[in-house]
């Protein structure tokens, strides 16, 4: 490999171990609980934290001031600008949002004067919206209800919210439609929580492993409420088509988990057919067409359409040459992936931009053995 923003990855499976990087979606939420606690001690910089991290953590600080107007720099993180927009008008600020990337692009919700009552979401946008006012409301002196128009997508994440406030002291009520939440409630800290291995950013090692490296996974929660659990299984049902077989994944409940498991579906003999892939396209780049350009560069037939994306698998490695990312981490991070499966280097523009959610995945990649077709080392 080589060193700085773009790198050159020799081809071949790998082998070796890595340690999870921490779920920046886990500690997003647990950030955001203790500073309601009056809690600000997860605040300090910590190793490793993701680019989205660091920017929930100056944000997070910015609020704690007097200043009723607060500059917020949310970077490229959406879930720091989704979250805090309802947890800013609580608190009674009205903050400026400062943005990077796409970010401004992608939809929004901001408020004025948030007050209790009945708040209508649709649930196929961003599952972050919910999380934002579940964190917001119970702040509020009166109740108030969430309901959805339609049904929820990623409610994985929104699980994983719930039982972050459940830790905190806060109760949310339950219903099919939606949620309720009591005002006036108070949050506690909860110091001795710790936050969880990261099933999106293992999906890229149990990637490589489909496409024959051996590659040991640590510090991950076989109990998590993550939506990106399910990625062993949804590899080992796309790895294990025969020739001809046509598999159904749907990746509504589980975005992030699409660029590395295309990947795989590029290198299987039978025909992947990816749904639910729109929201896909409201990403750090266009995750479809960014894909599809990476697999087509591959070697494999790729079609694209509205909601579902299908991918016929390349015979025989892939072909190696250059790679852009279009500094989103996720296809940066596949990229690597495929280089494991390709017969020549393959050359990734921008590796600097996985620091976004996995800042030591491309020094851990490095550290890992490279193995020939029989299996031993190089």
């Amino acid at each position: 490999m080589g060193e700085g923003k773009q790198i050159t990855i020799e081809p071949g499976a790998r082998r070796g171990s890595v340690a999870a990087p921490r779920s920046k979606s886990h500690e997003h939420r647990l950030l955001i609980a203790d500073f309601l606690a009056g809690d600000y001690s997860r605040l300090a910089p910590a190793e490793g934290d993701a680019d989205d991290i660091q920017a929930t953590k100056r944000c997070l600080l910015a609020l704690a001031g007097d200043d009723t107007a607060p500059f917020l720099d949310c970077g490229e993180s959406g879930s720091t600008r989704r979250f805090l927009a309802p947890i800013a008008a609580a608190l009674g600020k009205k903050p400026v949002f400062k943005t990077a990337g796409r970010l401004a692009d992608r939809p929004q919700m901001d408020y004025d004067d948030l007050q209790p009552g009945e708040f209508k979401l649709a649930g196929d946008v961003s599952s972050q919206f919910v999380t934002g006012l579940l964190f917001a409301l119970p702040l509020l002196k009166g109740d108030s209800f969430i309901r959805f128009t339609s049904p929820l997508e990623s409610k994985g994440y929104v699980e994983m919210t719930r039982r972050v406030l459940v830790g905190a002291g806060i109760y949310v009520g339950v219903r099919d439609d939606g949620y309720d939440i009591p005002g006036g409630q108070a949050y506690h800290a909860q110091p001795d929580a710790k936050v969880e291995g990261d099933w999106s950013g293992a999906a890229f090692w149990f990637a490589m492993n489909a496409l024959g490296s051996d590659i040991e996974v640590t510090g991950l929660d076989a109990k998590s409420v993550q939506p990106d659990r399910v990625v062993q299984d949804l590899l080992q049902r796309i790895s294990t088509a025969w020739s001809g077989e046509r598999v159904f994944v749907d990746v509504s409940e589980c975005p992030d988990l699409f660029p590395a498991l295309s990947v795989v579906a590029a290198a299987s003999p039978g025909e992947t057919l990816f749904t639910g892939t729109r929201r896909l396209r409201l990403k750090e780049s266009d995750r479809t067409a960014a894909m599809e350009d990476v697999l087509k560069r591959f070697g494999a037939e790729v079609e694209r359409r509205e909601n579902e994306f299908s991918v016929r698998g390349a015979e025989g490695p892939f072909r190696g040459g250059e790679i852009e990312t279009g500094g989103d981490h996720r296809i940066a991070m596949a990229a690597a992936v495929g280089a494991t499966h390709a017969e020549e280097a393959v050359t990734i523009d921008d590796a600097a931009c996985a620091a976004k959610s996995y800042p030591a995945f491309f020094a851990d990649f490095g550290r890992l053995g490279r193995m020939r077709a029989d299996g031993a080392a190089v």
